[in-house]
């Protein structure tokens, strides 16, 4: 059957489309990254080394604890709006996300009374301007949890750049905003705690700005619809990807925290601008994996393994190339990057040294992930994730207590290192997939499948 003229002008719109909504939302991370750098120089700057690290180490707790304040409702309304949506089941929309909010404010208010009352009982001689901005970051998940519910109710209706928009462009634009301005007024008295309410001030009106997106966005349909519950369902289903969302989290942020833990906020300061450097060097595994993943799924399907493997043989060698650029770069310029922050930050060049060089042979592995998720061995990719991550608090655990800072970067640069490469050999057991820079040896047997 052939298809009509107008059928090829909607694929190619649709397609077009998409284009636009990839772009948009890579242009948002991009201009993300830039002002969370430039905050991070600022803060420093502003701060100083230990009131940096004060700051970051409150944070980087509410991040982490918001994974089980949202217990994974965040990430299952992408999916199931978008389904309720396709299906014009407009009452089970609306509960869904009634439903949620309250659900996600009484888990997210229990999980900040409980953290702050086990901070309270542990605390045994914690520096009392470290416990306040701890408390004061708890107070703000609420707000932080309710917002990333909406951001992704936002994207179940395919409005993925408008539901980033508040918290990758006018998160950080208020917070600086806030920060500089205080800083004409009261100078060096600026403390941390007030840069934490900052960051506070800004969820609240993000949060705001979201949800006035959300309510512009819904179908009229769902508005005027009487809501429907199937809570138990939803808590169920709700849970599996908070287990999933947890293990790149707590991988991305166990040693800044166990770092903070062991050796006080004045190492997490000094850590901070070396782990924010170093992850510039996987900047292009991200960029290059998201555009692989569609590929590496169609062609293993297809079974054309021969025309796989090149493709990834020259993907990987791209990703290595840019990574070594990234972090040779790093090495050599690591006075000039650490001293933006400021004098105090060159003590930590040679956790930048050790950093870089691990950051380098992860990512030149770490295509393996994709390649594992993309062809059906999700199971796998999971098990070697969890490892990474338990393998990763071990080694933190240990190394810290002996070499502070260095020791915090050797363990995370061994953990992502080891997972990289046991998720490479597992492709080469499982697809007989060579994910190295060399490539397959045998040419011939490569090309035998074609």
């Amino acid at each position: 059957m052939l298809c009509p003229a107008d059928c090829h002008v909607t694929y190619a719109s649709t397609t077009d489309r998409m284009k636009s909504k990839i772009a948009g939302v890579f242009g948002l991370r991009l201009t993300y990254s830039a002002l969370t750098f430039l905050t991070s120089i600022l803060l420093a700057r502003v701060l100083g080394q230990s009131g940096f690290g004060i700051y970051t180490y409150s944070i980087v707790w509410a991040y982490l604890l918001s994974v089980p304040a949202t217990m994974g409702f965040d990430n299952f309304v992408v999916k199931q709006i978008a389904v309720y949506q396709t299906q014009a089941s407009w009452r089970l929309m609306n509960g869904l996300l009634k439903w949620a909010n309250r659900t996600v404010i009484l888990s997210s208010t229990s999980v900040a009374l409980l953290a702050i009352l086990v901070a309270s009982v542990l605390r045994d001689g914690t520096q009392s301007e470290t416990f306040l901005g701890f408390c004061i970051a708890m107070l703000l998940m609420p707000a932080l949890s309710l917002r990333n519910v909406r951001r992704g109710a936002m994207r179940g209706l395919n409005n993925v750049a408008q539901g980033l928009l508040p918290e990758l462009l006018f998160d950080p634009l208020i917070l600086i905003i806030f920060t500089v301005g205080a800083y004409v007024v009261v100078g060096d008295a600026l403390t941390p705690l007030w840069v934490i309410i900052f960051y506070g001030i800004g969820s609240g009106i993000t949060l705001l700005i979201v949800s006035r997106f959300l309510k512009q966005t819904l179908p009229n349909e769902v508005v005027e619809a009487k809501p429907a519950y199937e809570g138990r369902f939803w808590l169920s289903a709700a849970i599996p990807f908070m287990l999933l969302e947890s293990v790149p989290i707590i991988n991305s942020q166990v040693d800044v925290l166990m770092l903070g833990a062991f050796k006080g906020a004045t190492a997490v300061g000094l850590y901070v601008p070396v782990n924010r450097g170093a992850q510039l060097i996987t900047f292009i595994l991200m960029a290059v994996g998201s555009s692989l993943s569609p590929v590496i799924a169609s062609k293993y399907a297809d079974g054309k393994m021969a025309d796989l493997q090149q493709t990834i043989t020259s993907s990987v060698r791209v990703v290595a190339g840019v990574a070594f650029l990234f972090a040779a770069t790093l090495i050599v310029f690591s006075s000039f990057y650490l001293s933006l922050f400021g004098p105090e930050f060159l003590a930590g060049q040679d956790a930048l040294y050790i950093f870089c060089t691990g950051n380098f042979i992860a990512t030149s592995m770490g295509l393996s992930y994709g390649a594992l998720n993309m062809t059906g061995h999700e199971r796998e990719a999971a098990t070697i994730g969890w490892g990474a991550t338990i393998s990763n608090i071990i080694l933190n655990a240990v190394l810290i207590p002996l070499w502070g800072v260095n020791g915090a970067a050797l363990a995370t640069s061994l953990g992502s290192a080891t997972g990289a490469l046991i998720s490479l050999i597992m492709v080469k057991k499982t697809l007989n997939l060579d994910m190295t820079i060399i490539g397959p040896l045998n040419k011939a047997s490569a090309r035998s499948d074609s």
